[in-house]
């Protein structure tokens, strides 16, 4: 395996791609290597815990005296010889989100960096919705004369079955409104999840499902309730891809801390062990949703902790 960094022609971006035979996973931010303020995602984290995780996380990752954490909003473009897919579609453009400044409004160039690196939104066979918040779930649709379409129109969408079901129920109980005022999931459910359910439809599976020959869904509840992590299996190896089983490499450190917005923390934290405990022990490649570059890596543990090692980058651009 090989991973090399790309600057994209004619976009300001700059890719990571794991090549693995006839295999490509491209790694697309839609938001790259943003301050987060630690405690809007690990609100539990004393401020001595973070100080204590700048010093082992990776650099630059955590930043204790002005209280941040670096994310980034990854979407993983997989090509192989059957067939593309892309897996969670960020934040996405001109979506309503006035709870979230972040992601309100905005203007990326996500359908830019696909196209400078070959690929067109119909050539896309498969997108993955690892769960339906908001943040994974925004390319999905796009805004055309005022109506959200599907952006990958030719493509199947897939979900876990549970996911998909836990929300529509929720979004019925309480007519749209989530907690907050706004829409459901910040208003995700009405411009980038029923879209799709009232065009080209969800393809509803379950959580162990294969997806494609050599790529499958695994049970990761707790974060949401039907959310599933993806395995692809390659010539060279398995990478998988956690969703938000994992959301910063200082919970590597430490499993059991959880974000703000895991629906069961404890199931989280469970789901995070057995999923960072069998990429270790299988030598997978991790792809993670929110890590800033680099993003491809292997682990190593101790038994009570996890280091994540990334792969050698050669830059190309």
């Amino acid at each position: 395996m090989r991973v090399i960094r790309q600057k994209l022609e004619g976009v300001d971006m700059v890719v990571d791609r794991l090549e693995c035979g006839p295999v490509r996973v491209t790694c697309i931010p839609d938001i790259a290597n943003i301050a987060w303020p630690a405690k809007a995602i690990f609100g539990a984290l004393s401020s001595d815990a973070l100080a204590a995780a700048e010093t082992r996380a990776p650099s630059g990752t955590v930043n204790a005296s002005d209280g941040t954490v670096r994310l980034s909003f990854n979407s993983y473009l997989i090509e192989t010889p059957d067939f593309t897919a892309l897996i969670d579609c960020g934040v996405g453009n001109d979506k309503e989100r006035p709870d979230r400044p972040a992601w309100h409004r905005r203007s990326s160039s996500f359908l830019d960096a696909l196209s400078a690196l070959g690929v067109a939104p119909q050539q896309v066979d498969i997108v993955i919705n690892t769960h339906l918040h908001a943040d994974h779930v925004g390319w999905n649709t796009r805004l055309v004369e005022g109506v959200w379409q599907p952006t990958f129109a030719s493509a199947r969408y897939v979900v876990c079955g549970a996911e998909l079901d836990h929300w529509s129920a929720i979004d019925r109980e309480n007519d749209g409104v989530g907690p907050d005022g706004v829409g459901t999931l910040h208003g995700a459910f009405a411009d980038s999840i029923a879209p799709i359910v009232e065009t080209v439809g969800y393809e509803a599976v379950a959580a162990d499902a294969e997806i494609a020959p050599g790529l499958r869904f695994q049970p990761a509840p707790g974060h949401s309730p039907g959310m599933a992590a993806v395995i692809l299996s390659t010539p060279h190896g398995d990478v998988m891809f956690p969703a938000d089983a994992i959301h910063h490499p200082l919970q590597l450190d430490d499993a059991a801390v959880s974000s703000n917005f895991c629906e069961n923390p404890e199931q989280a934290c469970s789901t995070r062990q057995r999923l960072l405990a069998q990429a270790a022990a299988g030598n997978a490649v991790l792809a993670p949703y929110h890590f800033p570059a680099p993003v491809f890596g292997r682990l190593k543990t101790d038994e009570t902790s996890f280091r994540f090692c990334p792969l050698a980058v050669e830059d190309v651009s």
